[in-house]
């Protein structure tokens, strides 16, 4: 199976007046995720699943990836994947769709954390930027530990060069 651990795109400002879990993207943060989608796709078939945080900023950015790949109707919304989640319950949803390529749409710093435990028994410290996506590789039995990380691609890949 391969699992691809995906942080929400940039979103706006925290502010008093709207509630963390009602923060939208920001419209660079849109962009940024298109650009990126589009670009995923010469690397990545298709998802069979995107499984997204509850959260609206990692909701939209589950429906930006899913409208690039066409395949709108394969979004799930989990509260496993709501900030604090543990790897497990990434663990517990994949044993439970059985599917090869998942996707996982969440937040910092869990999504760091997950990477980690998929691929290391060490603590490893990982830099995971709004937008970018990882791909691991879990041969057999879905557990910690026992992945191969085969990418880790930041959005700032895909800026146009100017000049």
């Amino acid at each position: 199976m391969n699992i691809y651990l995906i942080r929400h795109a940039d979103a706006e400002k925290a502010s008093l007046k709207i509630r963390d879990f009602d923060r939208e993207l920001s419209q660079a943060g849109k962009k940024s995720i298109e650009t990126s989608a589009t670009y995923w796709k010469t690397l990545i078939p298709t998802f069979n699943y995107i499984v997204s945080s509850p959260l609206l900023r990692a909701k939209h950015t589950a429906e930006i990836i899913a409208k690039q790949f066409e395949i709108n109707d394969k979004i799930l919304i989990d509260q496993r994947l709501s900030p604090g989640s543990e790897t497990e319950f990434l663990i517990d949803i994949a044993n439970e769709l059985e599917v090869e390529e998942l996707a996982f749409v969440g937040h910092q710093p869990d999504l760091s954390e997950h990477l980690a435990n998929f691929i290391s028994e060490f603590n490893i410290n990982i830099v995971f930027k709004k937008g970018s996506i990882a791909k691991v590789n879990l041969p057999g039995k879905i557990k910690k530990y026992s992945g191969i990380l085969e990418f880790l691609i930041p959005p700032d890949i895909f800026k146009e060069k100017t000049g």
